[in-house]
């Protein structure tokens, strides 16, 4: 009887031993893919909202002067910025992201500390658009209210003709975009 009680103890130690193994392995995995999703979507994010905001300038480019486009964009992030003319991008216009640290900007992506509020860590995709000079930085930033459904109002007031510039201002949850000479 005294045998068997010992082979049930060990038994029940050793399936113990696995399970503690199995959750000491298993949990950190299971929270750094779940942050490596969330990261994820947050450039998938940045894409979407780049490619609809640059499809809108190109639009009211194309169609000429006193064209205006609306178009709705989404931000799960409390604090992002769309520029033009930074320096880190060079780009026609730029979306950047804030991340928590250094190590959870995504490789893909430009990289900054001190683009709009230092020592933050900021993540950004640019996009070059024919026909806009990106030459004065101006920008938009979302310091923590970033969060939400916002409105891009882009018009084109550049009834001089040639290469427009950006100007880029905010006003509650609606962000105007104006294309000028």
């Amino acid at each position: 009887m005294k045998n068997k009680a010992q082979i049930t103890l060990e038994t029940i130690l050793i399936i113990a031993f696995f399970i503690l193994i199995l959750v000491g392995v298993s949990i950190p995995m299971s929270f750094k893919a779940s942050q490596a999703g969330r990261d994820t979507t947050r450039v998938l994010e940045m894409r979407s909202n780049l490619e609809k905001i640059s499809s809108a300038i190109q639009a009211v480019q194309a169609l000429g002067p006193g064209t205006m486009r609306t178009v709705r964009i989404t931000s799960n992030s409390k604090s992002w910025a769309i520029a033009t003319g930074d320096p880190v991008a060079n780009a026609s216009i730029s979306y950047w992201i804030e991340w928590e640290s250094r190590e959870r900007v995504a490789s893909e992506l430009l990289y900054s500390n001190s683009i709009f509020s230092p020592p933050n860590h900021f993540g950004g995709l640019g996009k070059n658009i024919t026909g806009i000079v990106a030459d004065r930085f101006n920008y938009t930033y979302f310091a923590g209210d970033g969060k939400g459904s916002f409105e891009v109002r882009v018009e084109n007031n550049n009834t001089a003709g040639g290469d427009s510039h950006i100007y880029i201002t905010r006003s509650g949850n609606t962000i105007s975009i104006v294309l000028a000479p």
